[in-house]
């Protein structure tokens, strides 16, 4: 679904990516692990058109997204899930559902958001600041399948959520997956993405240093570890 080739991005005057290069196929999970500062969401937001001067190709059916505005990009069925998630404090959950427009093509109709996240209809009438945070993901999470996206960029969806709540998002990726959705993720947890991901990539330093199957993963889990190490 997308072809990243020689990317290269720069936030302010620092350069942060360096000749990155990887693929997200139709329809699988890939992972982006890497260390605090490595470059992991300075690609999702490269990929969205939203980190300032970039060079190189994302090459999504043919077209270079590096030469489209953000809400072009949108309009191809992508959408980014950031770490902060994006909820409005001040909005019900039903009107933070609702609150972005449908940009895309074969998203996911609001009964099916409601039969995959049973709690964002229970909570409908519930502001903001009385999310968990696990409620505030799922409903992030959902607002941008109902924009139209077909493929999900999930900026560290576990941080700071409990385990249990953590095997709560394992599912919901595991399902969008059996629907056909495509989706990077962006984590530091390797046991949680080790499971989920066809494709692990690795990154250090903005560059892209192993791409491993989910096969080979387990037998390279120690070097992984040492990657996220702090």
């Amino acid at each position: 679904m997308l072809e990243i080739r020689g990317l290269h991005a720069w936030y302010g005057d620092s350069h942060v990516l360096h000749g990155l290069a990887m693929d997200i196929p139709r329809g699988r999970v890939v992972s982006l692990l890497g260390r605090n500062g490595a470059g992991k969401s300075a690609t999702m937001r490269t990929i969205m058109g939203l980190l300032g001067k970039a060079t190189g190709e994302i090459n999504c059916n043919g077209v270079n997204l590096l030469k489209l505005r953000p809400d072009q990009i949108a309009r191809k069925g992508i959408a980014l899930c950031p770490e902060d998630r994006g909820i409005f404090p001040s909005l019900t959950v039903t009107e933070n559902l609702f609150l972005p427009p449908v940009v895309a093509a074969g998203g996911m109709d609001i009964a099916s958001i409601y039969a995959l996240f049973p709690n964002i209809r229970e909570r409908g009438a519930s502001r903001g600041t009385q999310l968990s945070g696990g409620e505030q993901q799922m409903l992030a999470i959902a607002r941008i399948l109902r924009t139209g996206a077909r493929l999900l960029l999930l900026d560290e969806p576990t941080e700071g959520l409990a385990p249990v709540i953590v095997q709560q998002i394992a599912r919901v990726i595991r399902e969008i997956k059996e629907l056909g959705y495509t989706v990077l993720l962006v984590e530091q947890k390797a046991h949680f993405v080790e499971s989920l991901a066809d494709i692990h990539y690795l990154i250090e330093n903005g560059t892209i240093v192993d791409r491993l199957e989910s096969a080979e993963f387990a037998a390279s889990r120690d070097r992984v570890e040492r990657l996220l190490a702090v």
